[in-house]
């Protein structure tokens, strides 16, 4: 009989530098009890409920902004913006999602520019549309700088990724896994 489970927070905290390379890493997957637990090896469900990078990146030139007039229409704020986008030197890192049947899928290319001092990005409106993202116990995140003309990572390069996650892990009544 499963009553409301067993919960625990966990920080999600990883760094990307110029000795990442082009490696996936492994950003986070649900963790196991351990044999102290209820029940030896089970394995917790993850709710990610914050996920961000901090970018402080300086190898490539300052973004430069196509600046709109404030009476602008959206054409040409949507051009604007692609012209910032396509004319800045820009690093990026890919997202994978993956579990013990599917290998891992990339989810989304995040590119990175050079703002001063440093800026953040949400992460999981790239995921999940819902406030948190649910990971299930045999799934993980990760994440691969990839090359787009700029280089990888280089010198004082840094990224942070930062994030919280609540993971539950049921609780099962002692009596039923007694074997006699």
């Amino acid at each position: 009989m499963a009553s409301s489970g067993i919960f625990r927070n966990v920080n999600i905290i990883k760094e990307l530098n110029a000795a990442t390379g082009t490696q996936m890493i492994q950003i986070y997957q649900p963790g196991t009890l351990n044999a102290l637990d209820v029940v030896n090896n089970a394995r917790y469900s993850g709710f990610i409920t914050s996920l961000r990078l901090t970018v402080d990146v300086t190898s490539i030139d300052e973004l430069e902004v196509v600046e709109n007039d404030i009476l602008a229409d959206d054409a040409t704020i949507a051009e604007n913006a692609k012209s910032t986008f396509n004319n800045n030197a820009k690093k990026c890192l890919s997202f994978f999602i993956g579990n013990s049947d599917t290998p891992p899928i990339k989810v989304v290319d995040v590119f990175i520019f050079n703002q001063r001092p440093f800026y953040y990005i949400s992460l999981l409106p790239y995921f999940t549309g819902a406030s948190t993202f649910d990971i299930a116990p045999d799934s993980i995140i990760a994440v691969q700088q990839t090359e787009v003309g700029y280089g990888l990572l280089q010198d004082d390069d840094r990224i942070l990724i930062l994030g919280t996650g609540i993971e539950e892990s049921p609780v099962y009544d002692q009596l039923v896994l007694t074997v006699e």
